[in-house]
């Protein structure tokens, strides 16, 4: 069964969206691909910067959160709810290269579960960003989801 639309998955719209595909979510696993634009306001002198590769990352781990969290039938960022979602910290950072435009992103996250209540939930994501089969940025970070009805 084919994904949905990356804009059903996530909240951010264009010029802010990182991810073009879902390529698999497999339990606690999700892995997304995404080609660098020109036109990414992330790209400076042909290069995507490392906040665009932890952008891309942390979209990643949201994709994932609307698998594992949400009913059928329910979005994570409904507009009739006050949704929040951060990274709360980032460790482990590690950046081997910078993706030239053109290149493709093959992302990976494993996320573990800290803690969940009707209206926060809290995830430790590891993550690692590959372009042609060669890790070029792994990190660690913890993310929160509060969701709360208006």
């Amino acid at each position: 069964m084919p994904f949905p639309a990356i804009e059903e998955l996530i909240p951010h719209r264009p010029p802010m969206v990182m991810v073009d595909h879902v390529v698999k979510v497999d339990g606690l696993k999700t892995e997304t691909s995404f080609v660098v634009k020109p036109e990414c306001i992330f790209v400076k002198q042909g290069l995507l910067s490392e906040m665009g590769m932890l952008e891309n990352l942390a979209q990643t781990s949201f994709v994932f959160l609307n698998y594992f969290f949400i009913k059928p039938d329910e979005v994570l960022w409904d507009k009739e709810k006050n949704n929040l979602g951060v990274i709360s910290t980032i460790l482990n950072l590690e950046v081997s290269a910078l993706p030239s435009v053109g290149d493709q992103l093959l992302t990976c996250t494993h996320t573990e579960l800290v803690f969940t209540s009707d209206f926060l939930k809290i995830c430790n994501i590891q993550g690692h960003v590959l372009v042609d089969g060669k890790t070029v940025l792994e990190a660690t970070m913890k993310m929160l989801l509060q969701t709360k009805d208006q």
